[in-house]
C-alpha cells in the first residue's frame, strides 16, 4: 500500500493545524513541510503531528536566489549549503526521511557561468555527506524548463546524481514537471528507478489529479510493480508562474478541501485497479 501526503505550503497561509485536520479527514498518512527551519516552531509541529497521528513525510526545500547551490558567487553557494544542512536537521527532528533539493534556484532560467553544473555537484557532495551523517536522503528534483534550466528532466537528474556519487543523494519524480519534459513517463521512471525515493502528484494543469489530461494509470502501475515504498505526495498549486507565491496566498477553503479529497480519491481508485 502506498503512503500518501500533501505538500502543506500549497495551502497558503493557513495554520498547520487546519491543514492536518483536512489531511486526517481524507485519510492521508503524512504531510510534507516547507523547508523554513529558522521561522518554524519545530516543537509545536511535533506536538501537532502526534495529536493528528500524522508523519512528516518530507521537507520541501525552498530554493530562491539566495539559496542557489550552483551559484558562481561563493558566498551565495555557502549560504545555500548551510540552508540545506538546516533542512536536514529539521527533517531529523521531525522524523522525516527525505529532503527535496533543487540543484539551482527556481526562477533562474539562464546560467551566470559555464561552471554551474560543477558547482552544484560540489555543493551536493558536501550536503550529501552531512545527510549521510544524519541518515537523511536528499532527493534531487528536476524542474521544468520554464522554472529553471540546470536539471530539467529525469535523465539529467540521473546524470547529476551519478556524478555526485553518494548513497544518500537520490531522485524524486514530479509528474507535473514530467508532463512537460518527458516523452514517456514510465520509460523515464524506469531509467531512474534505482534512485527513486519520492513522488509528487499534480495533473498537467497543476491542479488535483484527475482534473486535467494526465493519465496516471501507467505511472501508478509502474510504481506498484517495482514495489515503490516512498511517499506519494500531492502538490497541486494555483495558477501562478512562481510556485513559491502559493505559500503566501489565502486559499479558498472549499476548493482546498475538494482538491485534497479529489487527489487521493483519484489515485487510490487507479491503484486498486492496476
Amino acid at each position: 500500500m502506498f503512503k500518501y501526503s500533501v505538500t502543506q505550503w500549497i495551502f497558503g497561509n493557513e495554520s498547520l493545524e487546519e491543514s492536518l485536520k483536512r489531511l486526517q479527514k481524507n485519510e492521508y498518512h503524512g504531510v510534507e513541510l516547507a523547508g523554513e527551519p529558522d521561522t518554524m516552531d519545530l516543537e509545536k509541529i511535533k506536538e501537532l503531528l502526534e495529536e493528528y497521528n500524522m508523519e512528516c513525510s518530507s521537507i520541501c526545500g525552498i530554493y530562491n536566489s539566495d539559496r542557489d547551490l550552483s551559484s558562481s558567487n561563493v558566498s551565495v553557494r555557502n549560504q545555500a549549503i548551510n540552508y540545506v544542512k538546516k533542512c536536514i536537521d529539521m527533517a531529523k527532528k521531525l522524523g522525516a526521511s527525505t529532503v527535496i533539493v533543487v540543484p539551482t534556484s527556481v526562477g533562474k532560467l539562464h546560467p551566470e557561468t559555464d561552471e554551474e553544473w560543477d558547482n552544484a555537484v560540489s555543493s551536493f557532495q558536501e550536503v550529501g555527506q552531512y545527510a549521510k551523517q544524519q541518515n537523511i536522503i536528499l532527493a534531487v528534483e528536476a524542474i521544468n524548463r520554464y522554472e529553471t534550466y540546470l536539471v530539467t528532466n529525469l535523465y539529467l537528474a540521473k546524470r547529476f546524481v551519478e556524478e555526485v556519487q553518494l548513497d544518500h543523494v537520490k531522485i524524486m519524480a514530479d509528474l507535473f514537471h514530467m508532463s512537460i519534459e518527458e516523452r514517456d513517463m514510465t520509460e523515464a521512471l524506469s531509467n531512474i528507478s534505482e534512485y527513486l525515493v519520492h513522488v509528487h502528484i499534480a495533473d498537467n494543469t497543476r491542479e488535483a489529479a484527475g482534473l486535467g489530461q494526465t493519465d496516471f494509470k501507467p505511472v501508478m502501475s509502474f510504481l506498484k510493480n517495482i514495489n515503490y515504498n516512498g511517499y506519494v505526495t500531492m502538490e497541486f498549486l494555483p495558477a501562478v508562474s512562481n510556485p513559491y507565491v502559493a505559500s503566501k496566498l489565502e486559499g479558498e477553503t472549499n476548493e482546498l478541501d475538494e482538491f485534497t479529497r479529489q487527489s487521493i480519491q483519484h489515485i487510490k481508485e487507479i491503484v486498486v485497479n492496476v
